[in-house]
């Protein structure tokens, strides 16, 4: 690696980490001058009691609390619009989201709309084409939000982005900026105990191809690199075990550590045609985003293989393989075995078809994937060439 790329890296949420932290909320909103808090979550978490421990916090700190428990599973319009109403009805002054991803992106959105006003649509990038610039930027930071996640791999606890599906157009819309990176994120673990099998393998191969495809982006930025290394260890020693063990708190610790770590990193350097795949698919079939993350990971990482093969060994080194010794093609082969046996450990190796995907939708989604994607593809280390080439690339997954 060369330093003479020119890299930045920064500003980055505070990170408040360990078990038992939840506690915290209270004080640490209180030092954000917070005295009344949106406390934004999902029903089912609401009704099993995972709030309980902060909105009691938040209490004794003198933050009053108005729960909105309205959460959808993928955020909606509506659902961020009745959260921007309820905040400013009850006359709230500070956002704490409780939940996964879309607990954290609506908390997000809703603090994008009460800083800056318009609706969402207004900020949100335009993926077609080479340039994406929504026609709005959010130039001002709305309310902090202080991210308490209770899921390990999405990252949305540090980013800079939200995600809001229109029922209307079929898509999810993606705003972002740096006044939209959340104050503080409270990692506790204890928090994602509850989490079932098939839920921690999503969102923990989520978390696996965000730093995979950080390192391999062309963009060089030794900062986000390190972290986004060290977090693709930490998977690699501890997704199977959190999968087989729930209750295992190191193994669950050491995903949650890696989540954010990948979520604060990964907006410096972008990722790759994973991502690209399962935004188009999750439109499509609405499967959970870390499910078909997972299903595709593989077959795109043999497709960019011949053209990062450096990388990938690197990778695999960082899995626990042993690459001593092994030419470059031989090591990117061990990265690839590596993440096969992760998915077979965890059980995200079913084809799409198994999903009830058609064979239109397939068609269907690479014809998107070109269209959106292909003129900035080539900020990864193989680029997309043609159509028949990505519809290739998707039926190696089907």
């Amino acid at each position: 690696m060369s330093w003479l790329h020119d890299f930045s890296f920064g500003p980055v949420t505070r990170i408040v980490f360990g078990v038992g932290k939840a506690k915290e909320a209270g004080s640490i909103a209180k030092g954000l001058n917070g005295t009344a808090a949106l406390v934004m979550t999902d029903g089912v978490l609401h009704r099993l009691g995972l709030t309980q421990t902060i909105e009691a916090s938040l209490k004794e700190a003198g933050v009053r609390v108005e729960v909105f428990p309205g959460v959808v599973t993928e955020p909606t319009l509506a659902s961020v619009e009745a959260a921007v109403a309820m905040y400013k009805e009850r006359d709230c002054d500070i956002i704490v989201a409780v939940g996964g991803g879309s607990s954290m992106d609506s908390a997000k959105a809703v603090s994008l709309l009460v800083g800056n006003g318009g609706t969402f649509q207004e900020y949100t990038q335009r993926r077609t084409g080479a340039n994406w610039a929504p026609a709005k930027v959010a130039s001002k930071k709305g309310p902090d939000v202080i991210t308490v996640p209770t899921t390990a791999g999405t990252g949305a606890e540090a980013t800079a982005g939200c995600g809001v599906f229109d029922p209307e157009s079929g898509i999810k819309l993606w705003a972002g900026g740096p006044h939209v990176r959340p104050t503080v994120a409270l990692c506790d673990p204890a928090l994602t105990t509850s989490m079932p099998p098939k839920v921690t393998a999503d969102t923990g191969f989520d978390a696996l191809s965000q730093g995979i495809e950080g390192v391999l982006t062309l963009p060089v930025n030794p900062y986000a690199d390190t972290l986004l290394m060290k977090a693709i260890e930490a998977i690699g020693q501890n997704l199977s075990k959190a999968f087989a063990n729930g209750q295992n708190m190191e193994a669950r610790a050491a995903m949650l550590g890696a989540a954010t770590m990948v979520g604060t990193s990964f907006g410096f350097t972008g990722l790759i045609h994973v991502h690209t795949f399962a935004e188009v698919l999750g439109d499509l079939t609405h499967l959970p985003h870390g499910r078909l993350i997972g299903l595709m990971l593989p077959h795109v990482l043999e497709w960019v293989a011949p053209a990062c093969p450096e990388k990938l060994t690197a990778i695999a080194r960082a899995l626990g393989e042993n690459v001593d010794g092994l030419s470059l093609t031989q090591g990117a082969d061990r990265c690839l075995a590596a993440i096969h046996r992760l998915r077979d450990e965890t059980e995200v190796n079913e084809p799409l078809s198994s999903h009830g995907m058609s064979e239109e939708a397939v068609q269907t989604c690479a014809e998107r994937v070109f269209a959106q994607h292909a003129p900035r593809s080539n900020a990864g280390p193989r680029s997309f060439r043609s159509l028949d080439e990505v519809v290739a690339l998707l039926r190696r997954a089907y």
